[in-house]
Order: structure tokens, then sequence, then C-alpha cells
């Protein structure tokens, strides 16, 4: 197994991503709602002002994920997250989404491990696949979440574990028919016309969150086709990604070849795809190094870009990159075959989610040199679980 890999003291990108996460911090806390114990969907730009707008509880659940890991490596988070994930605890039985529970569990472990018992009088595991429409078209996203979520929390927690028998076992196989065995998962398994016109073509998101639950799962089970699974997700992704670090959006899952090129969103480059080599290095005995250090440079190293997706004096990172050409007329040129990204005029669109500071909080508040003043070395905890591997999990913790 991989050790876990840190980023190099004084270089340029260890002083970049610090600045990354000392903007999230500071975002987040703009951003969050104390009377609902939230976070705000956006902040977006209009007549050169940036305004915060919305409320998101999927967007307040990531972003707990991420302010609780940097809290654990010693960063001065100024919200009480155990008195939020308790609200939401509370709250658990209001929620829409199969995903957002995968999402409560997993925030949950890792803040308030005991009270994720407390979730289960809410919920009704027995029939969970039969409550949420998620669940019942298969999207592969929300059930990638569902299974992280069921992993982190019987990790920590032994009695929720015992209480939920094969559930992650039945998630897992669930999920793995999505896959197309082309090293692409689709988008969805419905069997309605729109969900079979759509389902086989998989977003980026469906492979990033699939990586990482199935390398989760393959250490925690032993499985080895989780994790052949994975890294043929990986090893595809990586083979379409540009020569300057750019992830493709869309995929056919028949054949794992690209659909469509745009948009190309700062999340995934900066931190999900990251996430989800990093993960996969630790599981397996392939390294992905090249593709991770590609995907994050594609911001960090190019000062035109950066400058325009980092807004450092709003603390905002613009969501996305498309063509000026209509979107829905891009995917129309990229299914018929024409080749829209090379030499493309490209936009950025002044809209920023909050989750995207949660995710880097995530991922790099454990593996970059902390030389900020705010933080205090003596209080960074050295046992706990590391940025998305469960390092201190071994090939006995079964379920």
């Amino acid at each position: 197994m991989k050790k876990f890999y840190h980023f190099e003291k004084n270089t340029i990108l260890n002083k970049k991503l610090s600045e990354l996460v000392s903007l999230s911090l500071n975002s987040l806390e703009e951003m969050y709602l104390p009377k609902t114990y939230e976070f705000a969907k956006r902040k977006f730009k209009i007549a050169n002002e940036v305004k915060i707008d919305g409320k998101s509880l999927r967007y307040t659940l990531i972003n707990l994920i991420g302010l609780q890991k940097a809290k654990e490596h010693g960063y001065e988070i100024n919200i009480d997250l155990n008195q939020v994930i308790e609200f939401h605890i509370r709250n658990v039985n209001n929620f829409k989404s199969l995903g957002d529970i995968g999402l409560l569990l997993w925030a949950a472990s890792l803040i308030s491990p005991n009270s994720l018992l407390n979730i289960l009088p809410k919920i009704n595991l027995v029939e969970i696949f039969a409550t949420y429409k998620e669940s019942k078209t298969g999207n592969t996203m929300e059930l990638s979440w569902f299974l992280i979520g069921l992993i982190f929390a019987s990790t920590f927690n032994d009695k929720f574990k015992s209480s939920i028998d094969i559930l992650p076992t039945k998630v897992y196989h669930k999920l793995r028919s999505n896959y197309g065995g082309h090293g692409i998962f689709k988008h969805e398994n419905t069997s309605s016309l729109e969900g079979k016109i759509r389902s086989n073509i998989g977003t980026l998101a469906d492979q990033i969150y699939s990586i990482y639950a199935f390398s989760l799962y393959s250490k925690i089970m032993v499985n080895e086709e989780a994790l052949l699974i994975a890294n043929e997700c990986a090893d595809n992704l990586c083979r379409h990604q540009s020569i300057h670090g750019e992830w493709k959006w869309q995929y056919d899952s028949s054949n794992g070849e690209v659909v469509n090129n745009y948009p190309i969103f700062p999340v995934h480059q900066l931190s999900l795809v990251p996430m989800a080599l990093f993960s996969i290095q630790m599981s397996s005995k392939k390294e992905y190094f090249k593709n991770i250090f590609s995907s994050i440079e594609w911001l960090t190293e190019n000062d035109q870009i950066y400058d325009m997706v980092v807004d450092e004096s709003n603390n905002a990172i613009w969501d996305k990159i498309t063509p000026i050409i209509n979107n829905k007329l891009n995917s129309l040129l990229s299914f018929s075959g024409f080749n829209t990204f090379d030499n493309r005029k490209l936009k950025i669109h002044y809209e920023c989610s909050s989750y995207i500071f949660g995710l880097i909080l995530y991922i790099f508040s454990g593996r970059i040199d902390k030389t900020d003043k705010q933080i205090s070395k003596n209080d960074i905890l050295v046992n706990t679980f590391q940025v998305f591997e469960l390092n201190h999990m071994n090939s006995k913790n079964n379920f």
C-alpha cells in the first residue's frame, strides 16, 4: 500500500494550494447561514458585484466533510460543526434524496460518529431502494454517495455496522450494474424513454464518485472486482485527459469514448479527480501522479486561467468554462462527430457553488505544508483517518 502523499514544501504548487485552502475557509465562513444551519448555494457576479444566493442541503453536507477535515488538521473553524450535523440528523426524515443520506452518513462519521445510531430509526433501510427516486432510477452518483456513506459509518461505528447487515453489498451490486464494461459508468439505469437515451452517457462526476466508492469498497471487502473496475475507469479517464490537463465531461458507457468535452469544471480539476485518483492509488499498485499533477496544474500553473477562475478579492472560484457556442449546439456537434474541443473561444460562467470550498478542504487540508499563522501544529490530530483513504482499516474489517 502506498504512503499517503503530501505535497512538497517550499514549492509554487504548495503555496497556491495553501492559498486556495485559506480562500475556501474564508468563503465558507461568509456563506454560512446560522439561522438554518446551512450554507448558501452560490456566489454570482453581476455588474461587477458579487452576491451570495440561495441555500443547499447537499452543499452543506459536503462542506461539513471538508471543514471537519480541516479542523482535524489544525485549521481554525469558527462554525460549530457538531451543532450543524446534529440539526440535520434530527431532520433526516425530511431528506428527499438517497445521495443526501449518504452524504449525511459520511459527514456524521467524521464529525460525530456516536450520533450515527440516531439516524437509523428515522430512515427505513429495509425499503431504502423503494423509497427514493434515485435508487429506483439507479442514479450512479447518488448510489456512489450512499455507498461511501455506508462505508464511512460502518467504519466509525460498530453498532451501525451490525445494524445494516449486507446493505453495502446490495448497494455495490446495484451500482455495479451501471458499469458498461469499457471504463465508464452510465448515468443511470432506467426503463423510461428519456432515461434510456441519456442513461448510457456518463458524466465525469459519475466516474469520480464511482472510482472513490469502489476503491474504498475494494479495500474493506477485499473485493478484486471492485478494484479492477475502479482501475479500468481511472485508466480510461486518464486516456482521454487533454495534454494541458483538462478532463472531458461526458462519456459513452457502451464504448468508453468521449461524447462531450465541455464544460470544464475547476472543482473537478482541483479536487474531485485528484480525490478519486489518490484513492485508487492507495488501493492498487498503479500510480496516477502524472495525471493528478496535470489536473491541478491546469489551474495553478496557468496564470491566465488562474486569474480568470480564481477571484481572490471576493473569495470565489468560478464554476465552469464553456465554449462561447451554445452548449446544446456544442453537445449536438459532439454527438455528430465534430471536434469542438480545440481552437474554441471560451467563456467563464461567473457563478461559484459553495461545495467547491468543502471539497478543496477535504482534499488538501492534510496534504499541504501548513504555514498559515492561524494553524497550531500541536493541535493536529495524527490518528484520524486520512483525507480520502481509510488507512486505519485492515483487510479483516468486513461487513
